[in-house]
């Protein structure tokens, strides 16, 4: 079995409870679910839609960079909006941080998210063997 290293960057949402930020089982980094909330933990950012989905990309790039890997590694994406009607503006968004090849994808309409948030995401990403 794969040894798990746990990463971890104040640069991102800290944990509050049972969870890692992210882990690394051999060369897959496997993250939590963000948020468009403050690294600092003090809630989701103000600003609306746009500014909550830029800001839970931007605190999953810090784990990813804190991993040792960027956007461009990432092969799986889960997104998660409590509206479907804002996929379109979601994935214009995502398009800043992603290029082809684009990662696969899922995203499905969710009740609510935690806080009041409007969209999260999580991914997989694959880096180089040590």
């Amino acid at each position: 079995m794969s040894k798990r290293q746990v990463i971890l960057t104040e640069a991102a949402p800290i944990p509050s409870s049972g969870y890692s930020q992210a882990l690394r089982v051999g060369n897959m980094i496997i993250t939590a679910g963000y948020l468009g909330t403050h690294p600092d933990g003090s809630g989701v950012v103000k600003g609306g839609f746009e500014a909550e989905v830029r800001r839970a990309l931007e605190n999953i790039g810090a784990v990813l960079t804190a991993a040792g890997c960027s956007f461009s590694d990432v092969v799986r994406v889960n997104v998660s909006l409590t509206d479907i009607n804002r996929f379109a503006d979601m994935d214009a968004i995502f398009r800043e941080y992603f290029s082809a090849p684009y990662p696969t994808r899922n995203t499905i309409g969710v009740k609510e998210l935690w806080g009041g948030a409007q969209v999260g995401f999580d991914v997989w990403a694959i880096v180089e063997e040590d």
